[in-house]
């Protein structure tokens, strides 16, 4: 927690002292408005890159600009501050920026989980063989106190685990791998397409935390800073229409996903061709994001829940 109380007073900061610039706003006539986009190097942000080789931001006269990050986690500051005029995140990031009084609100849905692309792996001479196994374990997880640690949580409680044992490692996704071979973690909870090489290495899956949690668990979500909302309501619904149309582009054409994800995530083909999707829908699931909500506070990331009729920007229409 001590990492997102910095992230947070951070962010705070920085908005106190970005005065009235806003950065892009609605542009010069006849000119796209330049956006800043938070992404991760993961396969659920591939819509993001289809739409803009696909043309649907261009013809919203507007030119994306993916920034690539960590997690949500470090992605929230950015947004806040007007350095990114939006961001991609597991949608715990900005839950958890929501009740911390930060003034993000999601705009769009982002991926929901697939089959497969989410797995907890240890190395295959590893000890460990089931989810008791993992108590006392090192686990790796790409950003502490969110998404990761909330499902696995969630997930371990259930079989059984004693949970106050475990121990979260932060690594980013690229570097988990590297991680679990040289020993200086028990396990990895890792994303596709980071899943794929690591099995192919010889890694073994002990477990499942986001299809545990819920079938086609809707994980992902754009949001943006509630000021930059107000002042540029035009270019938000824009870019919200825009990636409405590139994630139902990308979930009715996996084999555009699979190509994409080659270019913007520099995954070798022979990975991408048989690695794991998500899913995407153009709508949010209240449902799931009540749940994820609800373990967001079970497990102590936040002591109330957030209001989720502010937190939810209803427009892009």
């Amino acid at each position: 927690m001590k990492r997102l109380a910095i992230l947070v007073l951070a962010a705070a900061a920085l908005l106190a002292g970005c005065g009235g610039d806003d950065g892009p706003g609605g542009g010069e006539p006849g000119k796209p408005v330049a956006l800043k986009v938070g992404v991760l190097p993961i396969a659920d942000v591939a819509p993001v890159y289809l739409g803009i080789d696909k043309g649907f931001y261009r013809e919203e006269n507007l030119a994306i600009e993916p920034q690539v990050a960590a997690g949500g986690a470090a992605i929230v500051p950015s947004v806040v501050s007007g350095d990114f005029q939006f961001g991609f995140s597991n949608i715990v990031s900005p839950i958890i920026a929501g009740g911390k009084g930060l003034p993000v609100q999601i705009i769009a849905a982002g991926s929901q989980a697939g089959d497969d692309d989410s797995k907890v792996l240890v190395n295959e001479d590893s000890p460990i063989r089931g989810p008791k196994d993992l108590e006392g374990k090192k686990i790796a997880v790409n950003t502490l106190n969110n998404i990761g640690t909330v499902t696995l949580n969630n997930t371990l409680e259930k079989e059984g685990v004693d949970i106050s044992t475990l121990q979260f490692v932060e690594i980013d996704f690229p570097d988990m791998q590297a991680a679990l071979e040289a020993d200086r973690v028990d396990a990895i909870w890792e994303k596709e397409p980071f899943i794929t090489r690591a099995e192919e290495a010889g890694a073994r899956e002990i477990i499942n935390p986001y299809t545990s949690t819920a079938a086609r668990l809707a994980v992902g979500v754009y949001f943006s800073s509630r000021r930059y909302i107000e002042q540029n309501r035009d270019v938000v619904d824009r870019f919200v229409r825009a990636t409405k149309r590139s994630l139902e582009f990308a979930e009715s054409n996996p084999g555009e996903v699979r190509r994409i994800i080659t270019e913007s995530t520099q995954t070798p083909p022979e990975v991408a061709k048989v690695m794991d999707l998500p899913h995407w829908s153009s709508e949010l699931n209240p449902r799931h994001t009540r749940l994820l909500t609800d373990l967001t506070v079970k497990y102590g990331l936040l002591d109330e829940k957030p209001d989720l009729t502010e937190l939810i920007y209803e427009g892009g229409t």
